[in-house]
């Protein structure tokens, strides 16, 4: 069943056109969550009128008078024209969004993920052997962290998001970009520290962690779009943990070997969590919010 999340403002509003609006309201009649949900868009539209404030009669006349003057002589004038047409300066949008995105993401997330990514880089810095297995084992879980801590799923305006113009994937790939994109920048800095300092390949060290820190972020961004953050981390974490445990041969041989192969930088690896991020952004824009998804259960 197909929920209209992204419709429920403009049906409070009225802006719906008659036949939409009769859709919404024959799919409210028989759900309650999103009755529940649309219950709290009338609040929010009842709190915003409670606080408009008229206009001064100052500026009534002033747009009477400009109205007035552009159809002097009988003859309207022309509609400003925009600056650029819509969708232009796609770099720039996507540059505007992304900012916006690390602004929304909390400092707890960025320190806890970053004193994690700097005790692993130390570890793996002082290991006897190769920094391979240690950096195989913390940049992806520190990449889970990030990814779940910052999509905030369960924030207070995800409802103002989804009816704001840009989309729900949009917002939430932009988040993931940022998380991800910032642990991968970080731990390849360290990682080019450390084979110029003589812990291996810089292209071994990249492979070692690189794939599984890409299966885990799209384990806990794929968990958290559709059901909530702490699941998503959850499962993240318990991968990471039979990693752990294959890597010190207490698992049997045959479930090693499968955790192994997922803990690689493979093709069949990206495919996978490649699947995974599509799949969450494609039922994203459907999923009713995490206050109406706590309603349910």
């Amino acid at each position: 069943m197909r929920h209209p999340t992204d419709q429920l403002a403009g049906y409070v509003a009225g802006t719906l056109l008659d036949r939409d609006a009769a859709a919404v309201a024959a799919h409210l009649s028989r759900c309650v969550a999103c009755r529940q949900d649309a219950a709290g868009w009338r609040h929010v539209a009842e709190g915003v009128r409670a606080r408009e404030v008229p206009a001064p009669v100052s500026v009534l006349v002033a747009v009477r008078a400009r109205i007035a003057a552009s159809y002097a002589g009988g003859r309207a004038a022309a509609p400003p024209a925009y600056g650029a047409a819509p969708g232009a300066h796609p770099v720039a949008r996507a540059v505007g969004v992304l900012a916006y995105q690390w602004r929304l993401v909390g400092w707890r997330v960025w320190g806890v993920c970053a004193v994690v990514l700097v005790a692993g880089l130390a570890l793996a810095a002082s290991a006897s052997a190769s920094a391979e297995p240690v950096l195989a084992v913390v940049v992806p879980l520190v990449a889970a962290l990030a990814v779940a801590g910052a999509y905030g799923g369960d924030e207070p305006a995800i409802e103002l998001i989804r009816a704001t113009p840009t989309s729900v994937r949009t917002v939430l790939l932009a988040r993931l970009t940022v998380a991800s994109g910032a642990v991968f920048g970080a731990a390849a800095i360290g990682s080019l520290v450390l084979s110029l300092a003589g812990a291996g390949g810089a292209g071994g060290l990249l492979a070692a962690w690189l794939g599984p820190m890409v299966l885990l972020s799209a384990v806990s961004f794929a968990l958290s779009v559709v059901w909530r953050p702490a699941v998503g981390l959850s499962v993240a974490l318990a991968l990471w943990v039979l990693r752990v445990l294959a890597a010190s041969g207490s698992l049997d041989g045959a479930v090693s070997g499968m955790v192994g192969a997922l803990w690689q930088t493979s093709w069949p690896t990206l495919a996978v969590a490649a699947a995974m991020l599509a799949g969450a952004l494609a039922v994203a824009p459907d999923l009713p919010s995490p206050r109406v998804a706590r309603l349910r259960s």
